[in-house]
């Protein structure tokens, strides 16, 4: 009698930890596989721009363009030097000279207009340039992430730098900005864009 009960509890047992055995299994082939390792590669953005062949290009068309609009206010500016060395020749309180005050607030007024429109022009073709550099980067690193196998690219700042001698909150600003602490040379695919966009401006 007690044997059998000793070889019904045996079985229980048994029983039990095959179940849960079973149940284990089943729960660990449903669970996700391991993560793979994820592939990384950092860009200094800035650095691009600046060593880009076509933004000198830009850069020398903005300047032309800039040149050609202040050429347009300064000839505002040597009319209102004109008009203001007349003033000084007429006697004050004159009709003439009141004529020739109320000219030069008008031409005062629109010099300050023009060199307000130009700062905004000047401005907004800058920014212009930029994104459409900015877009051509966006596809060159996008190229070469598929090529080399990067899963991620990361804009790397860690060239900027963490203010000395500042106020805190200009010092925390910095801090709590930077996306990048440390990477290692050989994730940085800077030259590569570089290369790659000069070469694909140069081509015929």
């Amino acid at each position: 009698m007690h044997t059998k009960t000793r070889t019904i509890t045996t079985l229980s047992i048994a029983s039990i930890l095959i179940t849960a055995l079973l149940a284990w299994t089943a729960g660990a082939s449903s669970s996700r596989p391991p993560a793979q390792p994820t592939a990384i590669a950092t860009v200094d953005i800035m650095s691009v721009i600046e060593g880009l062949n076509e933004r000198d290009v830009l850069k020398a068309e903005l300047e032309a363009r800039t040149e050609a609009r202040q050429e347009q206010l300064n000839e505002v500016l040597k009319q209102l030097e004109a008009l203001d060395a007349d003033i000084q020749m007429l006697k004050q309180g004159s009709d003439e000279h009141r004529e020739k005050m109320q000219e030069g607030i008008e031409m005062q007024a629109l010099a300050k207009t023009r060199r307000d429109v130009l700062s905004q022009i000047v401005s907004i073709d800058n920014g212009t340039v930029m994104q459409k550099l900015f877009v051509k980067i966006e596809t060159a690193i996008q190229n070469i992430a598929e090529r080399e196998g990067y899963d991620i690219v990361l804009f790397d700042d860690t060239s900027f730098e963490v203010p000395a001698d500042s106020p805190n909150q200009d010092v925390v600003r910095a801090i709590i900005t930077k996306s990048l602490i440390y990477r290692h040379d050989s994730i940085d695919i800077t030259q590569q864009v570089i290369t790659l966009m000069n070469n694909e401006y140069s081509a015929p």
